[in-house]
């Protein structure tokens, strides 16, 4: 279920984005500084994320890149597992897992777009030039110098310890843009 929230909010986003393509050229911030070639898994480092989230230096870490629309980096753990509910009572292991999508030459404009199926949105300060995040969707999407990025952090079953993380990830990230 958790997986189908990210695919869906991965989806909308990207449905939102080519809607808006067909804007004037003067709607595109210009402003990134990033390259198109340019993958979220070489933004941070992988100590640096293990630190972030609180995973040990030792725990290997599975790293998948993907380049379809929008590069994505997609980061597992499987030697840190959280119980999660599968259905009717019944418990399961999920393992550890963080996602990171990221679009560039986005502007304002797209950036309220990739945001709409937010209906709990809460508004974050000092993550880029705008920050928001979705309880529903369990992951934060920020804005900076025209790059869009959706971060989502899943290393626990407690809620408010997969937002912190998302947020200190995301705040890590901004950073290095």
């Amino acid at each position: 279920m958790k997986k189908t929230l990210v695919l869906l909010a991965i989806l909308t986003y990207t449905f939102a984005c080519k809607n808006s393509e067909k804007s004037s050229a003067e709607e595109i911030d210009a402003n990134s500084h990033t390259s198109i070639e340019q993958s979220p898994c070489e933004v941070l480092s992988d100590i640096e994320i293990k630190i972030a989230l609180a995973i040990p230096a030792n725990a290997e870490t599975s790293k998948v890149k993907e380049s379809t629309q929008y590069p994505v980096c997609y980061y597992k753990w499987e030697s840190i597992t959280f119980p999660y509910e599968v259905f009717n009572g019944r418990m399961a292991d999920h393992p550890a897992e963080m996602s990171i999508v990221w679009a560039i030459n986005v502007n304002k404009k797209l950036y309220q777009q990739s945001i709409a199926v937010y209906k709990d949105g809460e508004t974050i300060n000092n993550v880029g030039e705008m920050a928001t995040w979705s309880q529903k969707m369990g992951q934060i999407t920020f804005l900076k110098d025209g790059n869009l990025i959706h971060i989502k952090a899943e290393t626990s079953a407690n809620a408010a310890s997969n937002k912190a993380k998302s947020l200190k990830v995301a705040k890590l990230f901004a950073e290095k843009l």
